[in-house]
């Protein structure tokens, strides 16, 4: 016979801020803690939900202990990356459980933040492969690849410069915060890129227009 579902009632006191740059130590943090990190951008989660995360069904066991994942939420905590959020009061249960969220639903990366070798590499790996398939569907001949490079490498730049100014206007205005805040991090990123892309053909004309001369005529 299947157990009785448990009820039980959370009290939130601490709801997350809207937006939140992080310097290079605590994107290093927040990487490492990633799982956690990105379940609690859902909801409020109490230490046994945190912990159910790292529940391995192959072997069913847990990957880490409940001791574990108390001292990795002392860290989050210290960082100023996850808080105490409130309680949870359960049926049949008299002592309450902490709840965690994070200190804000989007993290940023600071602007002094340099981007890591490893995402140039990833970067211009991507450029090299976008240029082979654009090379194979069509019969058309391509501009030579290091002007091809340079073009992609001042859009991408472009790009995150606008989804940098849009993510500093969100916390100071209230309708932006109020579209960020109910958005779940896909529908944020698509926001991003899409109000970037529409800003870089708006403002710069002339970069469009060398994109669309990559093939030859």
């Amino acid at each position: 016979m299947a157990k009785e579902k448990q009820k039980y009632k959370d009290f939130i006191e601490h709801e997350p801020e809207v937006v939140r740059f992080l310097n290079p130590k605590d994107t290093e943090l927040a990487n490492k803690h990633i799982r956690i990190i990105k379940a609690l951008r859902e909801k409020h989660m109490t230490v046994k939900e945190i912990h159910d995360l790292y529940f391995d069904e192959d072997t069913n066991k847990h990957t880490y202990t409940i001791k574990t994942i108390y001292r990795y939420l002392e860290i989050l905590e210290e960082a100023n990356l996850v808080i105490i959020s409130g309680h949870r009061l359960t049926k049949g249960n008299r002592l309450p459980e902490k709840l965690y969220a994070r200190t804000a639903n989007i993290f940023f990366k600071s602007q002094e933040e340099k981007t890591s070798p490893e995402a140039i590499k990833k970067r211009d790996d991507m450029i090299r492969k976008i240029y082979e398939i654009l090379s194979e569907v069509d019969d058309t001949s391509m501009i030579d690849y290091q002007e091809f490079e340079e073009i992609i490498i001042k859009k991408l730049d472009l790009e995150l410069k606008y989804i940098r100014e849009v993510i500093e206007k969100v916390p100071d205005n209230k309708k932006l915060s109020e579209i960020f805040s109910g958005s779940d991090i896909g529908s944020v990123n698509y926001l991003n890129e899409f109000s970037a892309d529409l800003l870089l053909i708006i403002k710069h004309p002339e970069l469009m227009e060398k994109i669309q001369k990559i093939y030859k005529k």
